[in-house]
């Protein structure tokens, strides 16, 4: 049975990480019309860079955070374990 976990946790690092990926892009759409700041994923909806059906949170339930430093956007969530800073974090850089 183990096989079964290992994929269906495979498959929501895949999904979360197109989450994450998603998230990505409409943040740095954001940061190209908004010169200051980094966006929350509440703006994003709000002002439409983010569909409204956009999954705020990673397959386990762990919500998606938004972090800018100079022109690089991540975003990242706590994934499997639900703890962030460690191996197993859902993350999306550029």
């Amino acid at each position: 049975m183990w096989w079964l976990g290992s994929g269906a946790a495979r498959d929501g690092q895949e999904s979360s990480r197109a989450d994450a990926a998603q998230i990505q892009t409409a943040a740095k759409a954001f940061r190209a019309q908004h010169a200051e700041g980094c966006p929350t994923l509440s703006s994003l909806q709000e002002e439409e860079f983010l569909n409204h059906n956009a999954r705020p949170d990673d397959a386990w339930g762990n919500r998606f955070r938004i972090s800018c430093e100079g022109s690089e956007i991540t975003v990242s969530s706590a994934g499997p374990d639900g703890k962030s800073h460690n191996a197993d974090d859902i993350r999306a850089s550029r």
